[in-house]
């Protein structure tokens, strides 16, 4: 009975001390289950891969790619990364869209990555631009032409298509996995309900989550983990999705983050500001959202003949 309660003891100690760090006790992976596969259509082929081995769950490094396999042509491709609070989702939740551009004449790749009961900040940008460069090198099995390459991606899953159109390699997030003689960097960006400057969230919101760890460094974790902390000039093109009443992104991230693009000289930034529209604003108003995004996608990245 003397050891019980004093292991007991122990583990509530160390929850104290992880939380007094600004830390979450850890839950690996709690209850987490798959999200049912996508149906692929006869004409698509879907390639499921492992972009990295270790010790981590490997289904938070995982990829699908999916394609027309009756086209031989060289293609461009389209990343797509899903949401869900950096702490929910897999690469299911948004295969849909790979399946539709997929239809469209697009080689792509929906990829999962590391959640926040796995690992806070920077494991998830770590995965996502080790996703790329994974895709990226395997081009040759799957007709991808690995200089046309653009992502889309919602709430968390914008934030993270945001740090693969912005971040270089000197900024020191591209991590210690696969395919690192690659480029981890995408040539066109399209984002919806994007967090972008990490200061404007109140402290219990996403900075005691994905920004997990030390107080006395949450200062440089938020301007790391910030998309605005990196533009410049020579910003990809980027199309910008944001409601006016979105209450768990609030508008000022897509003005801020906008107006701080074209400040650095951006010169292809299109801003779609939707008034009245929530965080859901691309499936709410998807009938301007998906035509904006297809004709954006045909402009950068599909070459002129």
């Amino acid at each position: 009975m003397t050891k019980r309660i004093i292991l007991i003891l122990l583990v509530a100690a160390s929850v104290a001390v992880a939380q007094k760090q600004g830390k979450r006790p850890a839950k690996k992976n709690a209850g987490r289950k798959p999200m049912q596969k996508t149906v692929i259509p006869e004409n698509l082929t879907r390639k499921d891969y492992v972009y990295r081995k270790g010790a981590s769950d490997n289904r938070a490094w995982q990829l699908s790619v999916v394609y027309d396999h009756t086209d031989r042509s060289i293609r461009p491709g389209l990343v797509i990364v899903h949401g869900g609070g950096w702490r929910n989702g897999d690469k299911e939740k948004f295969m849909h869209y790979a399946v539709e551009y997929a239809q469209k004449g697009y080689i792509c790749t929906s990829v999962s990555y590391r959640l926040t009961d796995e690992a806070p900040f920077p494991a998830a940008v770590h995965d996502v631009k080790n996703a790329v460069r994974f895709f990226r090198a395997h081009a040759d099995e799957y007709f991808l032409d690995p200089d046309h390459i653009g992502a889309y991606g919602n709430s968390a899953g914008a934030h993270l298509v945001c740090m693969l159109g912005l971040v270089k390699p000197e900024a020191g997030l591209e991590g210690d996995g696969t395919c690192l003689d690659q480029s981890s960097m995408v040539q066109a960006v399209a984002a919806s309900a994007t967090p972008t400057d990490f200061s404007l969230f109140k402290e219990e919101g996403a900075n005691s989550t994905f920004l997990a760890g030390p107080e006395d460094t949450l200062a440089e974790r938020i301007r790391k983990a910030s998309p605005i902390s990196y533009v410049r000039k020579d910003t990809p093109p980027f199309l910008l999705f944001q409601g006016t009443a979105d209450k768990l992104v609030n508008v000022a991230h897509g003005d801020r983050f906008v107006e701080a693009l074209k400040k650095a000289g951006a010169m292809d930034v299109t801003y779609i500001r939707v008034d009245g529209a929530s965080h859901g604003v691309f499936g709410q108003n998807k009938l301007e959202t998906h035509k904006r995004m297809d004709d954006f996608f045909e402009r950068t990245l599909k070459r002129k003949k």
